[in-house]
Parts: C-alpha cells; structure tokens; sequence
C-alpha cells in the first residue's frame, strides 16, 4: 500500500514540474517579447507553483520513510527512488515506480534545460540594456583628452545620470 502512496506522490509532483515546465515557457517567450509587466506577473506564480513544489517534495519525503518503515528499515535516510526500487518486490508496481523515475529524470533534464536558456536570455537582455545605457549616457573612457583634476571631475559628474556600476 505504501508503495502505491510513494508512486502517487511522484506522479503528483511530475504534475507539478510540468505546471513548472510550462510557465518557464512562458517566462522564455515574455523575456524575447520584453512584456516586463508580464515577466513580474510570471515570476510572482512561479514563486507559487516553486512553494507547492517543495510541499509535494516533503509529501515525497513522508511516502519514503513510511514505505521504509513498512519494510522494517528504520532509517532517517533519504534515499532515492532507485535504491527504493531494490526494496519493491511486486513486478507492476516496480515497473510503475521505475517508469515515474525515467519521467521524472527526463522531466528534471527538460527544466534545467528551460532555465538555462532563460538564464541566458535575462543576461542577454542585461547586457543589451548595458550597452543601450553606456551609449546614451558616455563612458569614463569617452574622455581622452587631459583636463585639469578639478574640471574633470565635474565633468563626469555632470555626465552620468546614475552610478552604472552598482
């Protein structure tokens, strides 16, 4: 019976990261359309879905320590899935708990995937803004020419809107 809990709780959090997966593509598609009030809006039901994500992983937690205890093991160890697997005799629910495993991992590959590309966009997007900046405002290098140190700096002072630094 137990087991059964141990592969509803995986089942119950692949749904979770395919929520996860499909707002990460919709965070992708915001970052390119540069839609920021959107961003914010994804961002904010991505730090939601992430909170139940982490309760379904401590529900996870809780199947596999009583499914050990079931068994006899009384142990505080976290062990994974597979090691679990070593303890479940019944073929069918060996096959189910192994079939979750394989989904689960391909589904982990898939949103470290996602999130690097988002990742890589956001840095993109950084620089851009960076550069889009330092034209508009000149760079401490624009001035080449020697000026005495009390008039230079004023100058920059005057120049920059903002410390682009920070």
């Amino acid at each position: 019976m137990s087991v059964q809990l141990l592969i509803d709780s995986l089942t119950q959090l692949d749904a979770g990261y395919v929520d996860l997966l499909q707002l990460m593509e919709e965070k992708k598609q915001t970052i390119l359309s540069r839609n920021f009030d959107e961003l914010v809006r994804i961002l904010n039901r991505e730090s939601k879905l992430l909170k139940q994500i982490d309760e379904q992983e401590q529900r996870l937690l809780d199947a596999a320590q009583q499914f050990l205890k079931e068994k006899g093991i009384k142990s505080q160890l976290e062990l994974t899935v597979s090691e679990i697997l070593r303890l479940v005799f019944d073929p069918e629910e060996k096959s189910q708990l192994e079939q979750i495993r394989q989904q689960l991992g391909q589904r982990l590959t898939e949103l470290k995937r996602v999130n690097e590309l988002n990742q890589a966009l956001i840095q993109q997007s950084l620089s851009f803004i960076d550069f889009s900046l330092n034209l508009m405002i000149g760079n401490e290098e624009d001035e080449v020419t020697y000026s005495p140190p009390t008039t230079q700096d004023k100058k920059a002072a005057s120049r920059r809107m903002f410390d682009t630094r920070a």
